[in-house]
C-alpha cells in the first residue's frame, strides 16, 4: 500500500512538473507574439543612443507579417541577400495592428533617423471591416476608438506618410498590402485590392515610392494555382501557430499541408509569398 502511494506521489508529481513547463513556455510564445520584436525601435534606440550613424538604417513598417514570428520573416531574407555590413535592419512590425497602431507610435520610428522606410500595413484593416473573423479578444489591446473602415484606414495611412516625410529625410515607400486567402473570387481578397488601390494612391499623391505587392502576388497565384483545405473565412492562425511553436513544424511544412501556394493560413507568408516581398523590397533599396 505504501508502495502504491509513493508511486501517486511520484506520478502526481511529474504531471505537475509537466504541466508547469507547458505553461511556461505557453506564456512565453504568447510574450513574444504580443510583444514587439527583439529589433524593434525602442531597442534599436537603447543601444545606438549617442553613437555615429555607421550604416544606412532602414525601418521596415507593418503588423504581422513584418513582424516575422507568425509567418516567414521576409526581414530576415532582406538580410541574408543584401548583408549587413552597410544596412541596419529595425523591424517596426505589431501583430495584429492597424494603420491607427502605427500612427501612434510613429515618433519611435522617427526618432531613429532611417534612411529608408518601408510601409506594408492595412491587412488588419481590410479583414476587420469586412468582420472576417471573430476579433473581440483584441479589441482591448489595441484600444481602437472605432471600427475599421477604408476611409479611417486611408486617413491614419495619410498621416503615417505625411509625419515621415515632414520628419525624416527618409527615401519612403508604401506596400500594396498581400491578398487575403488565395480563392479570388472571396470578398476578402477583393477587399485587398480595394486597399491595394487606396494605397496607391497615397503614394502618388505624396510621390512616395509604390511596392506592388499584392499585384505581385496575384501574377503568382494565376500562375501557381491553389486548392486550399479551408477557405479564407476560416480562421487558422491559432492552429499554426501551435503546430509552429509546439510541434516545430516550419510554415512551409504547414503551408504545404494545407495547400496554400504563398501563405500558411489565409494571412501570413510562407518562403515564396515572402520572397515576393523581400525583392520588391531590395529592389526599392537599391535603386535609392
Amino acid at each position: 500500500m505504501e508502495t502504491i502511494y509513493i508511486i501517486l506521489l511520484a506520478v502526481l508529481g511529474i504531471v505537475i512538473l509537466l504541466g508547469s513547463s507547458f505553461f511556461i513556455y505557453y506564456q512565453s510564445i504568447l510574450w513574444k507574439i504580443h510583444h514587439f520584436p527583439k529589433d524593434n525601435p525602442y531597442n534599436y534606440l537603447k543601444k545606438n543612443a549617442g553613437s555615429e550613424k555607421a550604416k544606412k538604417r532602414i525601418v521596415f513598417v507593418g503588423d504581422s507579417l513584418t513582424h516575422g514570428n507568425l509567418s516567414v520573416n521576409y526581414i530576415e531574407l532582406i538580410s541574408k541577400k543584401i548583408g549587413r555590413k552597410n544596412y541596419d535592419y529595425i523591424n517596426a512590425g505589431m501583430n495584429s495592428e492597424l494603420a491607427y497602431n502605427v500612427l501612434r507610435r510613429v515618433e519611435s520610428i522617427i526618432a531613429c533617423e532611417p534612411d529608408f522606410i518601408t510601409i506594408m500595413i492595412g491587412s488588419n484593416d481590410a479583414h476587420r471591416e469586412i468582420e472576417l473573423f471573430n476579433v473581440q479578444s483584441s479589441e482591448k489591446r489595441l484600444s481602437l476608438p472605432k471600427k475599421a473602415s477604408k476611409e479611417w484606414f486611408s486617413d491614419n495611412l495619410e498621416e503615417i506618410v505625411k509625419e515621415l516625410l515632414q520628419k525624416t529625410d527618409a527615401k519612403i515607400a508604401l506596400c500594396s498590402i498581400p491578398p487575403l486567402g488565395e480563392d479570388q473570387s472571396a470578398l476578402a481578397f477583393k477587399q485587398t485590392i480595394t486597399f491595394s488601390k487606396l494605397i496607391q494612391g497615397i503614394a502618388k499623391e505624396y510621390k512616395v515610392q509604390y511596392l506592388p505587392v499584392n499585384e505581385k502576388m496575384i501574377e503568382f497565384l494565376n500562375q501557381n494555382p491553389s486548392e486550399p483545405k479551408y477557405g479564407t473565412n476560416h480562421r487558422l492562425v491559432e492552429e499554426i501557430a501551435i503546430k509552429h511553436f509546439l510541434l516545430r513544424k516550419s510554415f512551409d511544412t504547414l503551408s504545404k499541408e494545407y495547400n496554400f501556394s504563398l501563405f500558411t493560413d489565409n494571412l501570413h507568408l510562407n518562403s515564396k509569398g515572402a520572397n515576393i516581398v523581400s525583392e520588391l523590397v531590395i529592389e526599392f533599396i537599391q535603386k535609392n
